[in-house]
């Protein structure tokens, strides 16, 4: 009798398809560790990664499991069509009936009121109109902002767990002999390689240089870069039109051969969102325990340690210009730019800094005064 091979509820004629199914199962349990299936956000992202060939299965076990995230992607989207019908309805419901009462309200009027008072009366409707309109439309696109961003750490959140996943698999394979297939050859020049976890997200938004986060605070954010230091004031990393802007650095840096000082921008929201969440440097605790910087650029992993919390009036005539300060062409350049620093600093640790640092700005606006900016200084440790 030909033998049958058994793996759960699954049969198979061989050794070999049943071996192929073991892998299909390891790959499948990774994913399922790490990624939550049941986000349709992140259903479609595995989907997307299976179907273009980045995830490969070798058996009919990986067959259904890309069948049961087709499944969960097409109940999702159903899911999504319904909601937006159901929303539809109620809306026009809602104005059919809104629509019924402004008319009585108005016959109303008419039969109560003078020519002028109803005049008066259209005129203040529509002035609340436009005011509730105006109030909506911002709501809606500090809605769309902060989905759009959620959206982009979504992506780079899918992207390093299945990277990681496919280095571990490639890792495996090379040394599962023990010995290599291929006699080792030399090491070739270094060329500038897209990290892994940016390859993906950087292809979507070309002018992406970087990401920078900060434990414990709102800042996890990716960092743009155009040709003009005003194109990322008010829009997001699509370039779309958006209140908060988006975190860029400045246009006069240059992140593959960094320059003396690099400078990020990112304005104030009193939400906290971009580098609203800086103003709470100026309190010695949370400097003190807020003291690393995270700032990858697209190619290289790199940690900062804040050296100085300042605040700078840029509209006072004769006042530093710290932003100008971009690449030390001397000592004189780059102890005048300490000088200052610790001129406008709140909290100084700059006593250790030399000209061989590498050096990031975070700037931002601040109230303190009309043209005030507050700014940090750290120094890259790794």
């Amino acid at each position: 009798m030909e033998e049958i091979y058994r793996l759960g509820k699954h049969e198979f004629a061989t050794l070999e398809e049943l071996e192929g199914a073991k892998r299909d199962l390891e790959k499948i349990e990774t994913i399922v560790a790490h990624l939550n299936i049941d986000d349709p956000e992140v259903a479609e992202g595995i989907y997307h990664y299976i179907r273009e060939g980045k995830v490969e299965f070798e058996s009919k076990l990986g067959t259904a499991f890309f069948c049961d995230i087709s499944d969960r992607v097409a109940q999702n989207l159903k899911n999504r069509l319904e909601k937006s019908k159901k929303r539809e309805r109620r809306w026009l419901k809602k104005e059919k009936e809104r629509a019924l009462e402004e008319e009585q309200k108005q016959k109303l009027k008419e039969t109560q009121q003078s020519q002028m008072f109803k005049f008066l009366g259209a005129a203040c409707g529509a002035l609340a109109l436009v005011c509730i309109v105006f109030y909506g439309f911002s709501v809606f696109k500090e809605h769309r902002a902060a989905k759009k961003l959620e959206e982009v750490q979504q992506q780079k959140s899918i992207s390093q767990a299945l990277d990681w996943y496919t280095d571990r698999i490639r890792n495996e394979a090379d040394t599962g002999s023990g010995q290599s297939v291929n006699p080792p050859k030399a090491a070739p020049e270094r060329t500038l390689e897209v990290l892994p976890e940016y390859c993906i997200i950087q292809k979507q938004y070309p002018d992406l240089i970087g990401w920078i986060r900060i434990d414990d605070t709102q800042v996890d954010l990716p960092v743009m870069q155009s040709t003009d230091n005003a194109y990322y004031l008010d829009k997001d990393a699509n370039g779309m039109e958006d209140i908060n802007g988006t975190l860029f650095l400045d246009c006069r840096n240059d992140f593959v051969k960094p320059s003396t000082n690099l400078i990020i921008y990112g304005h104030n929201m009193k939400s906290g969102a971009m580098f609203g969440g800086l103003k709470q440097y100026l309190e010695e605790d949370y400097f003190l325990t807020h003291d690393k910087i995270q700032f990858d650029t697209i190619y290289e992993k790199q940690t900062y340690q804040v050296i100085a919390v300042c605040l700078s009036d840029v509209g006072e005539e004769g006042s530093y210009r710290y932003y100008n300060f971009i690449e030390a062409e001397s000592d004189e350049d780059f102890h005048a730019f300490l000088s200052n620093v610790r001129n406008c600093a709140v909290y100084d640790k700059t006593q250790d800094v030399t000209k061989s640092d590498s050096l990031l700005t975070l700037s931002t606006c601040n109230s303190y005064v009309e043209d005030g900016r507050l700014f940090l200084v750290a120094k890259k440790i790794q």
